[in-house]
């Protein structure tokens, strides 16, 4: 288990009450792109003959994919601004795109279906979608201001890849002072053992907070039904 004995010195980072008017949902880069096995990876695997390359990878994100969309769900019902976030070039040939995502192999073309979000969890009316080219959201988006014009300070992050797009994000965002929680059966990684190393890594200390589906769907309710009419 990683962990920095410095934390047990200083206490725990508090969090302020719940507000879900000041609270949004990340979803991280769940398109055809880089989570479905028809998408630019899956092509990518059976071009280089190695098509079960990534099946934990695949089998992960379907079996996070309802605990995603039970939350939006909730989420939406609960006032919870919904933030759909995907890696998006603006050049056919991904030359605006930053080199730590790794799409450089030109034998593997382009499909218009990448950018595409996976339906079960795509974005409903008018939802935000924020497109990137950078690994961490931040680096390549307005989000930071997007979220302070909104006085959203608290995240709730979902998505792919733990140890990758998604701790990026999160660390950007805890150094810029929101409140983050990573939902732990809301992420997925090509590996378990790299997205359990990742939460580890991410949560010592308590800077940023790890809790379920169960857990914010619960939380969610609990606010909505104090502020409906009796």
């Amino acid at each position: 288990m990683v962990h920095d004995p410095y934390y047990e010195l200083v206490p725990e980072p508090k969090e302020p009450p719940f507000d879900p008017g000041k609270t949004a949902l990340l979803i991280i880069d769940l398109q055809y792109l880089d989570a479905h096995p028809d998408g630019w990876m899956g092509r990518l695997c059976r071009a280089q003959g190695r098509p079960n390359l990534l099946n934990e990878r695949w089998a992960f994100i379907d079996e996070i994919l309802p605990n995603v969309r039970r939350l939006q769900d909730a989420c939406r019902a609960g006032g919870i601004e919904l933030i759909h976030i995907r890696v998006k070039y603006l050049t056919p040939d991904r030359r605006d795109g930053q080199r730590s995502l790794a799409m450089g192999d030109e034998e593997i073309s382009a499909d218009g279906r990448d950018d595409d979000f996976l339906e079960v969890v795509a974005p409903h009316e008018d939802e935000m979608i924020v497109d990137k080219t950078s690994a961490g959201t931040f680096n390549s988006t307005a989000l930071d201001q997007i979220l302070r014009n909104m006085r959203i300070d608290r995240l709730w992050v979902t998505g792919i890849v733990t140890e990758g797009c998604v701790e990026l994000t999160a660390r950007d965002a805890a150094d810029r002072g929101f409140y983050v929680t990573l939902v732990s059966d809301g992420l997925a990684s090509s590996t378990r053992k790299a997205h359990d190393d990742a939460l580890q890594r991410m949560t010592d200390g308590g800077l940023m907070k790890l809790r379920s589906t169960d857990e914010l769907c619960a939380q969610t309710e609990s606010a909505l039904r104090r502020t409906s009419p009796a």
